[in-house]
């Protein structure tokens, strides 16, 4: 099985970092000790996306045109520990591309539509910076229309990595710029997003 070694390199690093944040905050003095609050923090957003991967799809031999371009949304939780290390849960919806069948008069279409379902990791790399990694399940839909409508389901392995840029408005909102980079290796199906967020820390303690 095909194992993206971008995220995997990412979560060993991102545990590395983790790591060595406990143990040199262990070594500091409790008076040295800066006291950060834990919180929870919704991402909301959408953009453009572009489908990067090759098209072979033509299943039954027609000519026709590729859409490769198309909006896409993303939803995103994360939980803010005292630690530079975060974790959370990412989902959202994209259309991968859509395929327009020319054939005189008997139109058709094939779609393919994803709705990401991932565990997600994040970290800072310099001040409004951070990078996120995910991975998990990736809910992919084919739709064809041609002469009789089929619909089918798969559901595949699949990973992202992110890097965004935040801008502060008040102390719960921001709005951040990310540029994502989306994945279902199983299936070779990759895309590039460029999205906008509005990031709310709707809980903290």
């Amino acid at each position: 099985m095909y194992i993206n070694k971008t995220y995997f390199l990412f979560v060993v690093f991102c545990m590395i970092v983790s790591l060595n944040s406990l143990n040199a905050q262990s070594n500091v003095k409790p008076a040295e000790k800066i006291k950060r609050k834990y919180s929870f923090v919704l991402q909301l957003g959408g953009g453009y996306s572009t489908y990067t991967a090759g098209i072979n799809i033509r299943p039954i031999g027609l000519p026709g045109s590729i859409t490769r371009a198309s909006a896409s949304a993303t939803i995103r939780l994360m939980w803010y520990p005292d630690r530079r290390l975060k974790l959370g849960v990412e989902s959202g919806y994209t259309n991968f591309y859509s395929y327009r069948i020319l054939n005189d008069n008997k139109p058709g279409k094939v779609i393919l539509d994803a709705v990401p379902l991932l565990i997600v990791w994040s970290m800072p790399i310099v001040k409004r910076v951070n990078i996120y990694a995910g991975f998990g399940t990736y809910f992919l839909t084919t739709k064809l229309n041609y002469e009789g409508k089929v619909k089918s389901t798969a559901y595949v392995l699949g990973s992202n990595i992110a890097l965004s840029y935040t801008k502060p408005i008040s102390k719960t909102f921001a709005i951040a710029a990310e540029a994502k980079w989306m994945n279902a290796f199983e299936t070779k199906d990759s895309e590039l997003n460029l999205q906008v967020h509005m990031v709310w820390k709707f809980f903290q303690w």
